[in-house]
């Protein structure tokens, strides 16, 4: 009985293992990532993202880094527009790194559509070559920076307006912000990943269990049910957030996705169908097995 509880717990072990060590792996090359599921990143956003959208964003984080505010405040979506929006924007303007982008691309694109009218969340990344810098009689080189800017388009009746436009300086690409590592993660993201181990291992174990088990035709019902979880929870590998969906059904019940150029996440739903197998095995009769005698060896008598 010792042994056997030690090589459950040996098993367990080498699947969480197993688990924890996929995630570096997957997540050091996306660019490889994508590629095995048979995906260019770069052609394949090109394609979900609307061109007419993405190139009024463009046009509009130039007016803005060219100082032009007016024209900028003019195409603004009447929802946005406030008396300190002129200030909000020169905001803005003030803390875009000076000079010209070396290389501009789209890294997001989200469109919700409605009846009337469509909305399209466009991020666009800058990327500024390195300067040289002068200060009290010294002369110092300043690394590479970033800028992403989020654009919101919304369009209605035809007529298209800004309806979000944020910026943000950084001194990583959207890309290595959102990277699978684990520096400076905390305890919301070591606790999903912990969470997803558990979970794919209970399931793994209890698939394994199912198939060893002598039930009929039954096996291939529960089979199927072992591998479906409810309750999806996802965390954020990037931000740490956590967000519940109660009504969802996944199978698998753990996966890990990345966006093609933003954040990881793990999902983790309750794997309710290896939990009811577990019930059920345990509340099942044990198998009798009647061993038959050893040839040469008379059956045993009994005697009054």
């Amino acid at each position: 009985m010792l042994v056997r509880g030690r090589s459950r717990i040996g098993g367990w072990i080498w699947v969480c293992a197993l688990f924890l060590s996929l995630f570096p792996t997957v997540g050091c090359n996306r660019d490889s990532y994508m590629r095995f599921f048979g995906y260019d990143r770069a052609a394949l956003l090109k394609k979900f993202t609307p061109a007419d959208d993405d190139a009024l964003a463009r046009q509009y984080v130039d007016l803005l880094r060219q100082g032009k505010l007016e024209l900028v405040e003019e195409r603004l979506d009447p929802s946005i527009k406030n008396q300190g929006i002129r200030d909000t924007l020169s905001g803005m303007y003030y803390i875009i790194p000076s000079g010209e982008p070396i290389s501009i691309k789209t890294v997001d694109a989200r469109i919700v559509r409605g009846k009337d009218s469509s909305s399209s969340g466009i991020i666009l990344e800058y990327e500024f070559a390195p300067q040289i810098m002068s200060a009290d009689g010294t002369t110092e080189l300043r690394s590479g920076s970033f800028l992403l800017a989020q654009v919101l388009v919304r369009t209605e009746s035809g007529v298209k307006t800004i309806a979000g436009l944020h910026v943000l300086p950084t001194s990583k690409s959207f890309e290595e912000m959102n990277e699978f590592t684990f520096v400076d993660k905390g305890l919301s993201q070591y606790l999903g990943l912990c969470l997803a181990a558990a979970v794919a291992a209970l399931t793994l174990w209890t698939f394994i269990a199912c198939i060893k088990t002598k039930m009929g035709k039954k096996k291939w019902l529960w089979l199927l049910l072992i591998v479906i979880g409810v309750l999806r929870l996802t965390v954020d590998w990037t931000s740490g957030q956590w967000s519940v969906s109660p009504l969802t059904i996944l199978a698998p019940p753990v996966r890990a996705y990345c966006s093609l150029y933003g954040p990881w996440s793990i999902e983790v739903t309750i794997p309710l169908g290896a939990i009811a197998f577990l019930l059920w095995k345990s509340g099942r009769a044990p198998d009798v097995h009647v061993s038959q005698p050893l040839d040469g060896i008379p059956e045993a008598k009994e005697y009054l």
